[in-house]
């Protein structure tokens, strides 16, 4: 926490170095805005340089590397004297201070809890992970049995079909032997009637 506060501090003091103000207009941002006169500074001062299309994008994270390059410009600028800090800049360095210190302590804050989010997630993911694996092994064992259990209803029904086959053959045969049997015995009443009718 001392650390980020002396890092604010130094950034701040910035304010108060006499570099060549480029003069640039910030398209994004109002001059009513609250931050609008120390983003103004900075940028005057080539400590941030704004977007090709003039804009600032405040609500944009600071990445690492602007921050490095921002703090460089600093470091040199105090090296070489060029950077005093005055009595004005120390309350300007105090009320800014007063301003971020929460916010400065809740990213810290929010930034464990992201971590924790992140860990959490990705022990959900593994739990997941784990239970669609065994999902797809279940449904794939499912589906094996099921395959086998199909073929095996597949031999059957052709089984019961030679057996239907057979059977037919059979009762077509029985069919075609009753009906010579009955022609015969037809044959045979009808020779018997004109036997007897002959011998009467």
């Amino acid at each position: 926490m001392r650390a980020k506060a002396i890092v604010v501090a130094v950034l701040l003091a910035a304010f108060s170095a006499s570099v060549a103000s480029a003069d640039a207009e910030i398209k994004d941002m109002k001059q009513s805005d609250w931050a609008y006169s120390s983003v103004k500074k900075l940028v005057d001062k080539g400590y941030l340089a704004l977007y090709d299309t003039g804009e600032f994008r405040g609500g944009q994270a600071l990445s690492r590397v602007v921050f490095a390059a921002a703090l460089a410009k600093l470091i040199d600028q105090i090296e070489r004297g060029e950077i005093g800090v005055g009595g004005g800049d120390l309350a300007e360095i105090k009320k800014l201070s007063d301003i971020f210190k929460n916010e400065i302590s809740d990213y810290d804050n929010r930034m464990k809890a992201l971590d924790q989010r992140v860990a959490d997630n990705e022990k959900a993911k593994v739990v997941l992970q784990n239970d669609l694996s065994k999902a797809i092994v279940e449904f794939r064992e499912r589906t094996d049995a099921l395959a086998a259990e199909n073929k095996k209803m597949r031999d059957d029904i052709g089984r019961l079909n030679q057996d239907v086959a057979a059977l037919n053959r059979d009762l077509d045969k029985e069919r075609s032997d009753r009906k010579k049997a009955q022609t015969t015995l037809w044959i045979g009443v009808a020779a018997a009637a004109v036997l007897g009718a002959a011998s009467n």
